[in-house]
Order: C-alpha cells, then sequence, then structure tokens
C-alpha cells in the first residue's frame, strides 16, 4: 500500500520575533497556504530564546517526524539543536521544511525559499525531500565537552566578531537586513588576527588567522558568499584568510561583496569533513549567527544525511 503523503502530520513551531516582527500579520496568509497544500498541522509558537531547542526535541521524542519551521537562521540552529539532542533513534528520518522569516535567510536563499513565495502551496502538497548534511561542533566550558550542532555554517574570528557586534546593534536598531554590514564594517576596525594551530584532515597549519569560514551552506549575512558550499555533498567548504595587511583585507571584502570570497587569492581553501583547532584558549565563533561561549580545543566534524529537507 502507497503511503499517502496527505496522511503526514506535521507540527509547526513559528517564531513571532522573527525577521521585523510582522509575522503575526503574514500567519493568515501561512495558514490558507497550508491548508490548499492539504497539511495537517499543530501550531507551537515560541516564547524565549533556545524555547524551539525545547519544543523540537520535545515533538520528535513524542512521535512527530515532520517539522515545519517559520523563523529565521536562529530558529533553524534551535530546531536542528532539538532534534539531535533528542532521545530518539532515527533522527536522519527527520524531515523539516521552512517558510523563512528571519534577517538573513541564508540557509532559504541557498534552496530559493521566500516567504512571500507563490509557490508555497505548491512546495508542500508535494513534498519533495532532499537528504541535508549537518555540522557538529564540539566545545568545552569549564572543562566539559559541549556540543553545538548547525546546518549553515561556522564562523571563526572575524566572523564571530561581526555575529557579537550584531547581536548588540539588534537590539538598538531591530532585525534590520543592514545591521549585518553596518556589524561588518565595524568589526574590521576591532578584530585583530588570532595565533591559530589548525588540522583538516591529516594536514596542520599553524599561523595568525584573520577569519575561518566553515561552509555546510554557502551563504551568510543576508546573501554574502564566502564559500561554494553544497550542504547535500558530506563536505564543509573551509575558506581561511591568514596574515592580512588592511590592503588584504580590503581587496578580500571586495570579493566577498561581490560574492566570490573563495576567489581571492589571499585566501585559503580546504575541503574536509573534519576540522579542528587545537588551541585550548577561547576563540570567537559563531555557528548560524549565534555565538558560542567555549573554550579549546574545538572539532566541527560533519554529519551526512543528517536530515530530509523539503525543497
Amino acid at each position: 500500500m502507497k503511503f499517502n503523503l496527505r496522511d503526514e502530520k506535521w507540527a509547526v513551531i513559528l517564531n513571532p520575533k522573527a525577521g521585523k516582527q510582522r509575522l503575526r500579520y503574514d500567519w493568515v496568509k501561512m495558514y490558507r497556504a497550508l491548508k490548499r497544500a492539504e497539511m495537517e498541522f499543530q501550531v507551537w509558537t515560541t516564547e524565549y530564546a533556545g524555547h524551539a531547542t525545547e519544543i523540537a526535541r520535545h515533538l520528535v521524542e513524542n512521535g512527530f517526524r515532520n517539522l515545519l519551521l517559520v523563523g529565521g537562521d536562529g530558529t533553524i540552529n534551535e530546531v536542528v539543536n532539538g532534534i539531535y539532542t533528542a532521545n530518539i533513534e532515527d533522527k536522519d528520518q527527520v524531515s523539516i521544511a521552512l517558510i523563512p522569516y528571519g534577517t538573513g535567510n541564508d540557509w532559504a536563499r541557498y534552496w530559493g525559499l521566500y516567504k512571500s513565495d507563490r509557490k508555497l502551496s505548491d512546495r508542500f502538497y508535494e513534498r519533495r525531500r532532499v537528504k541535508v548534511d549537518l555540522g557538529c561542533l564540539t566545545y568545552h566550558v569549564d572543562g566539559e565537552e559541549r556540543k553545538r550542532y548547525f546546518i549553515n555554517g561556522l564562523g571563526v574570528g572575524f566572523d564571530g566578531q561581526v555575529c557579537k557586534i550584531m547581536e548588540n546593534m539588534r537590539r538598538l536598531l531591530g532585525g534590520r537586513s543592514w545591521v549585518y554590514v553596518l556589524s561588518l564594517l565595524s568589526a574590521v576596525f576591532k578584530w585583530k588576527p588570532t595565533k591559530m594551530h589548525l588540522v583538516y584532515d591529516t594536514e596542520e597549519i599553524q599561523d595568525e588567522v584573520f577569519t575561518i569560514a566553515v561552509g555546510n551552506g554557502c551563504y551568510t549575512g543576508g546573501g554574502l558568499k564566502q564559500v561554494p558550499a553544497d550542504p547535500t555533498d558530506g563536505i564543509f567548504h573551509i575558506n581561511m584568510l591568514p596574515r592580512p595587511t588592511v590592503k588584504v583585507i580590503l581587496n578580500a571584502l571586495s570579493y566577498l561583496f561581490r560574492g566570490e570570497l573563495w576567489n581571492c587569492p589571499y585566501c585559503v581553501m580546504r575541503a574536509t569533513k573534519r576540522f579542528k583547532i587545537k588551541n585550548h584558549d577561547s576563540q570567537l565563533i559563531e555557528v548560524d549567527g549565534i555565538v558560542i561561549d567555549g573554550h579549546g580545543p574545538y572539532i566541527a566534524e560533519v554529519i551526512p544525511s543528517a536530515l530530509n529537507m523539503i525543497v
């Protein structure tokens, strides 16, 4: 007997504070689109930072295997961490779908998903699934090992500084798209290279590093391309900028804003399934735009074909 997609049960995780906080007005349109797609669903609303992780973990531990997220990259990250910290065996059988409603929406951008998509009903009616990879960052807090999963990317050094500044600016300016660019330009004058001991598979590098972009997806900052990554190929694409002068940084920024940073002659590119920072001190690291508070050594590893994504 063939399984009928119309019989699937979906849980909708809704972040009412995502993006510019217009979600309360647009949810009615989304609701109607999901009904036209013949989706059977229940809705859970997040109330505070980290709540989506708790909701997702509770849902999959209680039988749900289809989660629709309405929010931004931070919401996706929280849900992914809820799924992969849940006490279930079939994590790779969980499906996620997305209606992007954040500021950057970098993960959605790779898949060509937009909140105003006129074909939203068709996409959810067809429910075409693709296996996507995840990343797992292992780090330490007060000597205790911690793990944080990520779906789009990880940034070390300058990238972390940008996200840290952006967190502070958002409290004052809200979730506007240009806040990332303002944070990036501000970070240029604040961040200094750091001595790092890096391991890519069997290769080791010790150098002063300005920034490292570890990509599962290719976009950051609302559409800036740092790496030519593919979230279905089972590897990270890594872009590192070592020992930069002011001239080198300005040159790299010009490539970044053209969407081809990996072509910058000063950048070092690698493709790997495992990446390690052997330093035991604290590094400024962000995953999916969320700043991580901890210390090394840090290990980032690919989890291939970790989830199903509706595309």
